[in-house]
């Protein structure tokens, strides 16, 4: 979601409703620590900086110390590690799921950034790994787990699995019935029948929804409507400003499009428009 949920696009979504918490798009812990003219915007963590988490990818542990340390100063929800990204540039560098090969050091950034975080929640989002091994993933985890990490997402591919391919929900199972934290599923959620499908697989709990939620802005919100009633038919939010549905509760895709250009003139420098816009535009 890199390019994506910032936050003018967590505005857009909180427009519609339905959203228990949102995630920032991942931030390098380097690139926090640094000053540049670009830092001001990552440090917009509305609408609701309370319910937003800010998750931040490296492999130094004093680079996420000192990036933790700053984020920390503002009244957020928590921090999450980023321990799951598979993109090539990212995997080359040593970031996302390379750390679930360095666990030494992933344990190690754990352990520095839960004494910072106090009684905020400090969580990490993972893949299965390397290759599907439950007895290796529940190791890892539970390591974490003993260090102080609150809740784990996992994403149920492996670092090689590409997003073509669907993620295994049994290793969401497994982790929710064998951890002592809440496991947040992650991955191809895109309306109710794939939604229900993932709960049956891998039992009633949280999800984390990404590109779906690019797809449908408004899907957090059809999901928590009654299964008899329309997913598309909604209620307006109030204390925003226009509205995106028509008369009759249905999305306006119209104006959705033009209510996110506003926010992202709003809440991105003009450098990133044109970038932003294409990679929401991709999915949208």
């Amino acid at each position: 979601m890199a390019e994506i949920s910032h936050g003018g696009f967590r505005r857009l979504c909180d427009e519609f409703g339905g959203y228990d918490w949102y995630f920032t798009e991942m931030l390098s812990a380097a690139g926090v620590v640094s000053t540049s003219r670009y830092t001001s915007w990552y440090f917009d963590f509305g609408p609701y900086p309370k319910k937003t988490f800010v998750q931040l990818a490296g492999n130094n542990p004093d680079l996420f110390y000192r990036a933790a340390e700053k984020i920390l100063t503002a009244d957020i929800a928590g921090i999450d590690i980023n321990m799951g990204c598979s993109v090539h540039h990212i995997r080359s560098r040593g970031w996302g799921v390379e750390l679930m090969n360095r666990p030494e050091t992933a344990l190690e950034i754990v352990q520095l950034l839960k004494p910072l975080t106090d009684s905020r929640p400090l969580s990490v989002k993972l893949r299965i790994g390397k290759e599907e091994n439950p007895d290796e993933l529940l190791r890892f985890c539970n390591t974490l787990v003993e260090a102080g990490v609150a809740f784990i997402t996992l994403n149920p591919r492996t670092s090689k699995t590409n997003r073509n391919r669907p993620g295994d929900w049994k290793y969401v199972d497994l982790l929710r019935r064998e951890l002592p934290v809440p496991v947040i599923g992650n991955g191809e959620i895109v309306g109710r029948t794939s939604y229900l499908s993932r709960q049956e697989s891998a039992g009633e709990g949280p999800v984390m929804i990404g590109r779906g939620a690019v797809q449908k802005p408004w899907i957090a919100a059809a999901l928590k409507k009654p299964e008899s009633k329309p997913e598309a038919n909604l209620q307006p939010a109030t204390g925003y400003g226009p509205s995106m549905l028509t008369e009759d509760g249905q999305v306006d895709l119209q104006a959705v499009i033009e209510r996110f250009l506003d926010l992202l003139e709003t809440h991105q420098p003009e450098d990133f428009h044109v970038s932003r816009g294409r990679r929401f535009f991709l999915f949208l």
